[in-house]
């Protein structure tokens, strides 16, 4: 499916650089660029995957605007699967400006937003999972997110998405071929559940199972310290960012704002949020405040309640305990270097069977090595390395993944129920849709609009 015309971008970021790179795709890349350039040795025999030094120059045939360097892949063997030219010409913002208008003068438009990475999508030169994985790559915001993003733009996901589609095909054609015999035969008898069946539902849970660690490794997680005021939330804060970034004092309130910084953990970044003091608001401004920690706790991937072990629980303590009683809840016992007025089996008492509650002293830090490795332990989980890359890394794969889990569970609750096997063969054809989503076997245009839309141009 090749584009019937052809579009131009730049391929690397607008500012001041050694090198900038503008990319044409489409019928006409080749003819165009022959119009505005001129070869250092006179002509070019143009060959495919090949290199030509000369100058772009503008439209009155004689003003020099560039000398470049010029690529040109003939298709299908390029990235889009069309002819495309490369212009690597010096990254000076107002000589790329020119050499574009140039370009869209001589008969190319500008390309939308992921025009390039859709038209390859198009043109069969990868499936849709490998076009995120695309972008995954370059919005990566550490290696390992980088390493993921490089595993399934190789194919690791479309690999698996077609195992588990191989496997329902044969469990839906058993079940079809049952169907048929028992008609020709008028017999009652019942279809088996097809064993590719079991088979699919658990590596499709196993696959979803990834989707929180990806995401860790993809997004970053999101830590919020909550606590009454000087528990010593900002301390913790500082001491875990290596620098003063909040306001200490003894005064009660002095955080009124959220204050965010991040780290690193195991290559994992690591979206840190100190928060207001909770209790009585003093005035509208640390009402205010208060009230925004109420709000981002509950998108929290990890909360830090801290508790101060030099005085007594108060009922502002108990009142964050009682909020806090999730799964992604650990406790951070603070001030350990002080006198004790707070005994650990009281706190233990307070909180869910399970939940992580450590000792430390943000201003000494210790304890701090023992509190980043919680933190890794309620988000992460399994390592992608042991997944070999076959990992959940979007939303919109995971609800897809959701979906076709549904379909398979209600597929085996029909046979074993004893409905007729058509109720089964439904479901799975159902689920092989939602996997061809994925993949972008079966997808509609709004869908991805969506998803390219979202891309870089030039990309």
């Amino acid at each position: 499916m090749l584009g019937k015309d052809t579009i131009a971008a730049t391929a690397t970021p607008f500012g001041m650089a050694g090198i900038g790179i503008i990319r044409m795709s489409g019928p006409d890349a080749l003819a165009i660029t022959r119009r505005v350039f001129c070869p250092s040795g006179g002509k070019c025999e143009w060959k495919s995957h090949h290199l030509y030094h000369g100058d772009i120059v503008a439209a009155d045939g004689e003003t020099i605007l560039d000398e470049v360097l010029i690529s040109f892949m003939a298709g299908p063997r390029s990235f889009t699967g069309e002819d495309v030219v490369e212009i690597n010409c010096h990254g000076n913002p107002n000589i790329i400006h020119a050499i574009l208008a140039l370009l869209q003068t001589a008969g190319c438009r500008p390309a939308r937003p992921g025009e390039f990475s859709e038209r390859a999508f198009l043109n069969n030169r990868f499936d849709l999972s490998q076009a995120e994985a695309l972008a995954a790559m370059i919005s990566a915001k550490s290696a390992k997110a980088f390493a993921l993003g490089l595993a399934q733009l190789k194919g690791s996901l479309g690999r698996e998405i077609e195992d588990l589609r191989s496997l329902i095909v044969e469990a839906l054609s058993g079940l079809e071929a049952a169907i048929d015999f028992s008609e020709d035969t008028a017999e009652d008898s019942l279809p088996e559940t097809p064993p590719q069946i079991d088979q699919a539902l658990e590596r499709m849970q196993k696959l979803l199972a990834s989707y929180r660690s990806a995401r860790a490794y993809t997004e970053g997680i999101h830590v919020i310290i909550t606590g009454k005021p000087n528990v010593g939330k900002s301390s913790l804060l500082n001491a875990l960012t290596g620098r003063k970034k909040a306001i200490v004092t003894d005064i009660p309130g002095t955080t009124r704002d959220l204050i965010t910084d991040t780290i690193d953990i195991n290559g994992i970044p690591v979206h840190l949020m100190d928060t207001a003091g909770i209790r009585e608001p003093q005035n509208l401004i640390e009402q205010e405040g208060i009230s925004l920690v109420w709000e981002n706790l509950a998108l929290a991937d990890v909360i830090v309640v801290m508790l101060d072990v030099s005085k007594p629980l108060t009922d502002e303590d108990k009142m964050i305990i009682n909020a806090n009683q999730s799964t992604n809840t650990m406790v951070a016992i603070n001030k350990i270097d002080l006198p004790h007025a707070l005994e650990r089996e009281i706190i233990e008492q307070l909180f869910s069977a399970g939940t992580r509650i450590l000792e430390i002293s943000a201003k000494s830090g210790t304890g701090l090595p023992a509190l980043k490795q919680a933190v890794m332990d309620l988000s992460v989980g399994t390592e992608p390395e042991s997944n070999g890359g076959k990992m959940i890394l979007h939303l919109r794969h995971k609800l897809a993944l959701e979906a076709a889990c549904k379909n398979i569970q209600h597929a085996k609750e029909s046979l074993a129920g004893g409905l007729s096997g058509e109720f089964a063969a439904f479901d799975l054809r159902e689920a092989l849709n939602h996997l061809d989503e994925i993949t972008g076997r079966k997808i509609n245009d709004e869908i991805l609009d969506k998803i390219f839309s979202s891309f870089c141009i030039g990309k």
